[in-house]
């Protein structure tokens, strides 16, 4: 194919600017559309493993996430009620400073993890208040005008339309809108992200408000009760300390799928709570609540040179906390193939879909499984389970598989998984 193939990529979230990263560092004429007027992030923690680390790292942002992140030694669950430790995971091997899995893993604000993402790619080619509404596929007869005036040269492409009257056409388009994305209901029938049955607070208070050490010995602590969790950690040195909560709900009457919070009533979802826990509570003085909305596993994730990634291709519930990780798993991924078949696109993204698809629906059940064990009702089950994967070597969520994928070296190959990893199972390994 004569020429740098063209990509447009439909989301400026952390997806959509870890894409365009990877791509741009490849060498592809990367232009980002983003329905809103500025980049930004909700103000809340995130937390990148490290395999997500290795693949940011690979397209050269590395430092950067070094000089925003906190890097975790380990993790602490306890008990929500009474404050005793139930596990832990060590993130770093045993009285030494090297990195468990071979790499970091990170929390980030949202925010700050997006500047390093934005920073790598060329601001010019990020192309605010663009809200795509629809999508035309064609061969490229007589070529099509772009945003500046130009012809498209006589070859496949996509031509993307917008709400303010724009349009913009390349040879390849990425999907990067979330998980109500305009690119997904393009290409297949109206599929409703359904509600999950679990609903999230989250708030960030003031660390230098609260006890030294409040958070453990390793600054992350996650509190399990019943039927819901609470996970705290620190952000920017000790300066923030992220509460991000998961209950299990009936229903979601909210009309969207996030709304501002009530601190009170954040609180009283939570009675009875360890002394610790009620004093990080009791700091909240904003908060946000979402419900947590997805689908059921699909290989739907695009066509010819439509590519969907991240939370349009496959949302999962954020119990193994790998929602962004995935999405830059595929960021890093979907740029090599299309590297190394410049000529084929769709050849490459077909072989991207044959290898990510997989890994990527094993992780959905994955956290699925996560949620009914770290919510389940029998403490003592699940706490043999926890031993049994420690006695294995694993994490106590049974992690290892994915930490350790390398996706410099395995990006090539696909990875077949069981169908389930049932926690029953491994309390009797």
């Amino acid at each position: 194919m004569a020429g740098r193939l063209s990509i447009a990529v439909v989301g400026g979230g952390l997806a959509g600017l870890a894409t365009a990263a990877a791509l741009s560092r490849a060498d592809f004429e990367v232009d980002v559309f983003e329905q809103a007027e500025r980049l930004g992030e909700v103000g809340a923690g995130i937390n990148i493993s490290p395999q997500a680390t290795k693949a940011l790292t690979a397209i050269g942002l590395g430092d950067g996430l070094k000089s925003v992140g906190n890097a975790m030694t380990g993790q602490v669950q306890r008990s929500m009620y009474t404050g005793e430790q139930l596990a832990e995971t060590r993130l770093t091997e045993d009285g030494t400073t090297s990195d468990r899995f071979g790499a970091p893993y990170y929390v980030f604000h949202r925010a700050d993890l997006l500047d390093v993402l934005a920073g790598a790619v060329d601001s010019t080619r990020v192309h605010l208040g663009h809200r795509c509404t629809g999508l035309v596929e064609d061969g490229g007869e007589g070529g099509d005008a772009n945003e500046d005036g130009g012809r498209d040269e006589d070859r496949r492409g996509v031509t993307l339309h917008f709400a303010n009257g724009s349009r913009h056409r390349a040879d390849i388009v990425i999907g990067a809108d979330g998980i109500h994305s305009r690119i997904r209901r393009e290409l297949y029938t109206e599929e409703k992200a359904h509600f999950t049955g679990q609903m999230v607070w989250r708030a960030l208070v003031d660390g230098s408000a609260l006890p030294a050490g409040i958070l453990g010995p390793h600054g992350f602590c996650g509190w399990i009760g019943q039927g819901c969790h609470i996970m705290t950690y620190y952000l920017r040195g000790t300066s923030i300390i992220n509460i991000t909560t998961q209950s299990d709900a009936a229903s979601w009457v909210e009309e969207g799928w996030s709304a501002k919070g009530d601190p009170d009533e954040m609180r009283s979802c939570f009675p009875g709570v360890a002394p610790p826990l009620r004093i990080l509570l009791d700091e909240v003085r904003d908060c946000s609540k979402w419900g947590l909305f997805g689908r059921e596993p699909s290989a739907d994730w695009g066509r010819g040179r439509i590519q969907l990634i991240g939370d349009a291709a496959h949302p999962m519930l954020p119990n193994a906390g790998q929602g962004a990780a995935q999405a830059f798993e595929d960021a890093f991924v979907l740029a090599r193939w299309l590297d190394e078949s410049r000529d084929d696109p769709e050849r490459a993204l077909a072989e991207f879909r044959n290898v990510r698809i997989p890994r990527a629906h094993a992780i959905q059940r994955q956290s699925l499984l996560n949620s009914r064990l770290v919510h389940a009702g029998d403490w003592e089950k699940r706490q043999e389970t926890f031993r049994a994967r420690e006695r294995r070597g694993d994490t106590p969520l049974g992690m290892n598989w994915i930490y350790g994928y390398d996706p410099e070296t395995e990006w090539r190959r696909r990875q077949e998984y069981p169908l389930s990893f049932a926690p029953a199972e491994d309390a009797h390994a």
